[in-house]
């Protein structure tokens, strides 16, 4: 009775440490798995990583959402809630935007200019951007440019620094001012 008791709480407890081995054996294919599956996004964040600021802007639409917010700021002083209204309506027409997705590319527009480098340079790095962008057709290139105007004027006449900002852009786009 002793001796059969004892064999069967050894079979008990040879089954539990089967299954616990079994048990990490699955926890360690889980993390393989999901080291795999986050493979891409760790090597892009890798590669994104040694980037910063403009680097990271390969999507035309942020481009000139950040040229309309350089020209806007090229005014002096903060945006104005009518440009910030003209950069989204622009954004809303041209990009076809929702207005909450064009509020949040104008924040986003708006932080990334916080630490751009000089408007000229910054202009002159996006206007290559959207001018080179295989997308873009003519016509989106001209498009940006009458977008460039409209916020240049939201306050009135464009300043002098609103105005060399425009013409780096039309320089690079190789449009007649």
């Amino acid at each position: 009775m002793l001796l059969g008791l004892i064999a069967l709480l050894a079979a008990v407890g040879f089954w539990v440490w089967r299954l616990q081995m079994a048990k990490r054996g699955l926890d360690v294919a889980v993390d393989v798995a999901k080291t795999v599956a986050n493979a891409p996004r760790r090597l892009a964040f890798k590669y994104k990583s040694g980037k910063g600021g403009l680097d990271l802007i390969d999507d035309p639409r942020e481009a000139a959402a950040i040229m309309m917010m350089q020209v806007a700021l090229a005014r002096g002083g903060p945006l104005t809630p009518l440009q910030g209204d003209i950069i989204e309506a622009e954004m809303r027409e041209h990009f076809q935007y929702a207005p909450g997705e064009a509020e949040d590319l104008a924040a986003h527009a708006s932080w990334v200019c916080q630490t751009c480098p000089p408007a000229q340079e910054t202009m002159t790095r996006l206007g290559k951007l959207i001018v080179n962008a295989s997308q873009l057709g003519p016509k989106e290139v001209v498009d940006l440019d009458a977008m460039l105007v409209a916020v240049s004027e939201a306050e009135g006449l464009p300043t002098r620094a609103q105005l060399a900002l425009l013409q780096v852009y039309r320089d690079l786009a190789g449009l007649k001012t």
